[in-house]
């Protein structure tokens, strides 16, 4: 899941768009694509990258799928591999209009910078166990994680602080997934839509695996919350400018309400599948309930938020929620 690609390469070769949980992807690696669409020609495509549309960038994954609406409305997004290019764009005051980015990285970058306030929150958590079954947490067993300092690791170890099964972290939620299929785990946390994608491979291979954990109502058991899951990803403008991006944002939340599987499989196989983070169109749209997607006002979640925030030792900062 990794690509670098500018105007030259749209000029010269047409479509493009990625996504992922808040991605699965490594958070190492840095790569990003950008988004048009997909009916424009490549040239129209870097004429209008280089205009005045709206521009954003965004993580592939689950906050691709989450933005599908900002592209289908005619912004320009950019896809990108990776955190690295999220936390420089965060600290910068005249880079894109908007940024989706881990709810804690913007935050953190609040502090230094002061240039992305936080409006809103998109994705509420996608990790689940795979497993044979669900005696996956015993003593003498594996489990594979991946994100070991970032939000799935904290997550994982903030519900299972005394964990029986041995765990082995990979760098990406793809490689976690490889251990698992190759026997080398005998369970592992998995994001959708991977964790679908990783159930249908091991049934082609004769192996039956299955979701046998949701940590998403995990959460919401352990922390009350008044949402079903945590803030993952989230929507972050620039300072000052919610009121003026008002009709975009209000485009993205539709979108996401009125998303059907037949919507969100036309839109993957027309932006590409690859390219957003995901296996497939079919594993994108089906897996749609489980990937948590849905739209909160920052200011309307603010206790979840601060829950949340905890497990990073973060305060909620004066002056970083659109009001």
């Amino acid at each position: 899941m990794s690509f670098r690609h500018g105007l030259k390469w749209l000029a010269a070769a047409g479509l493009s768009l990625a996504m992922a949980g808040c991605s699965a992807s490594s958070a190492t690696s840095e790569s990003s694509v950008s988004s048009v669409n997909p009916a424009e020609s490549g040239v129209d495509q870097a004429e209008e990258l280089a205009g005045d549309k709206l521009s954003v960038l965004c993580p592939t994954g689950a906050p691709a799928l989450a933005s599908l609406g900002l592209a289908d409305a005619g912004a320009a997004v950019e896809y990108v591999d990776g955190q690295d290019l999220l936390v420089s764009e965060l600290s910068k005051t005249d880079g894109y209009d908007m940024i989706i980015a881990p709810v804690n990285v913007g935050i953190k970058t609040w502090k230094d910078a002061g240039a992305y306030q936080l409006d809103g929150i998109l994705t509420w958590g996608n990790l689940y166990v795979v497993s044979p079954d669900e005696n996956w947490n015993e003593s003498g067993k594996t489990i594979a994680l991946f994100g070991e300092q970032a939000v799935p690791g904290m997550v994982f170890t903030d519900l299972y602080p005394e964990c029986q099964a041995n765990m082995e972290f990979y760098p990406s939620v793809s490689e976690a997934s490889a251990a698992l299929l190759a026997g080398k785990a005998d369970s592992a946390m998995l994001a959708q839509p991977a964790a679908a994608g990783a159930v249908a491979k091991a049934s082609q291979d004769g192996t039956t695996l299955s979701v046998v954990d949701d940590l998403q109502t995990g959460w919401q058991d352990a922390h009350e919350s008044d949402q079903k899951g945590y803030p993952q990803a989230a929507l972050f403008v620039k300072k000052g400018k919610a009121e003026e991006y008002a009709s975009q944002i209000d485009a993205l939340k539709t979108y996401i309400e009125n998303a059907t599987p037949e919507k969100i499989e036309h839109a993957v196989d027309a932006y590409g599948a690859e390219q957003l983070g995901v296996p497939n169109a079919k594993l994108a749209a089906s897996t749609w309930d489980a990937q948590n997607i849905h739209y909160v006002p920052a200011k309307d979640c603010k206790e979840d938020l601060q829950k949340f925030l905890d497990v990073f030792s973060i305060q909620i900062p004066d002056g970083i929620i659109v009001e």
